[in-house]
């Protein structure tokens, strides 16, 4: 067989594999729910073989980051390799990101997820806390943490001089404590500092519920929300500690020194007073 029939023939083989990649797809990617309810995942598999009842759900922890296997006993298969899976009488630690996992053909196919998000039935209070860390004489970062209502039904910004609208930067933050974990909703947004910045008003808003506003402003010369950062402080800090234990280490040689000396001299005058009284006898 020629060279040439051999790639041909490897480039086939390439092409067939190609077209006959899996594909597992998830909808939707946000689901809600509140405590009891039932929630349904849903997974798509596309050139698999498999079958709705080998899929394995796995949930993303959302503090460690790590996958571990979920079990969701409530499976049906719709048809046309359309799988649901149903998450019933739910509560908030069902809340998470959910990847479908199959393999087929010695291969691992995972889906692109849907997050999950159960609210209890009592209806807590959204709360705004703002703080400015002041980089240099320049440039300031402004941070608005919302509280009290989940990310995804809520939208954060900012309203900067003169009105001016600016979108900020919004992520999911979960807490580091005990389970269940909750998540609130932090928006940065970076300001530059002209000499008449510090008497601005900066507004950070928050639209909830079709048609709730919740605002809070702060001024960049407020000294009870502006933490400033003074990146020389350790470097500053090892110095001083460097120069205290070198004048440590100068004054425990000094006090050696005398120390010795000391004993050299007392044991001099021993041996005067021993001679003497040799030279006396």
């Amino acid at each position: 067989m020629s060279l040439l029939k051999v790639a041909t023939l490897v480039c086939m083989w390439a092409i067939a594999v190609a077209l006959k990649a899996g594909i597992m797809s998830q909808y939707p990617p946000l689901v809600r729910g509140s405590v009891g309810s039932t929630v349904s995942l849903y997974c798509q598999l596309t050139g698999i073989e498999s079958s709705c009842y080998t899929i394995a759900w796995m949930k993303l922890h959302p503090r460690s980051g790590t996958l571990a296997v979920y079990t969701i006993k409530a499976v049906e298969d719709l048809g046309e390799k359309s799988c649901r899976a149903d998450i019933t009488n739910a509560t908030t630690k069902d809340s998470g990101t959910y990847f479908c996992a199959v393999v087929d053909h010695d291969r691992l196919f995972i889906g692109n997820g849907t997050t999950v998000a159960v609210e209890s039935h009592h209806t807590s209070s959204v709360e705004i806390a703002l703080s400015v860390r002041r980089r240099n004489n320049s440039v300031a970062v402004l941070t608005c943490l919302v509280t009290g209502i989940h990310p995804s039904k809520a939208r954060v910004f900012w309203v900067l001089d003169e009105g001016r609208e600016e979108s900020g930067h919004s992520e999911p933050i979960w807490t580091n404590g005990s389970a269940p974990a909750t998540v609130f909703t932090r928006n940065q947004v970076v300001v530059s500092l002209p000499e008449f910045a510090l008497e601005q008003t900066y507004t950070c808003v928050v639209h909830y519920a079709h048609d709730r506003t919740l605002n809070r402003s702060l001024t960049l010369n407020d000294p009870q929300r502006i933490c400033y950062t003074t990146a020389s402080l350790p470097r500053m800090l090892a110095i001083v500690s460097t120069l205290l234990l070198q004048l440590l280490m100068v004054a425990m040689a000094q006090c050696f020194k005398k120390f010795k000396k000391r004993n050299r001299q007392t044991e001099n005058s021993g041996k005067v007073r021993r001679t003497g009284q040799r030279m006396s006898k």
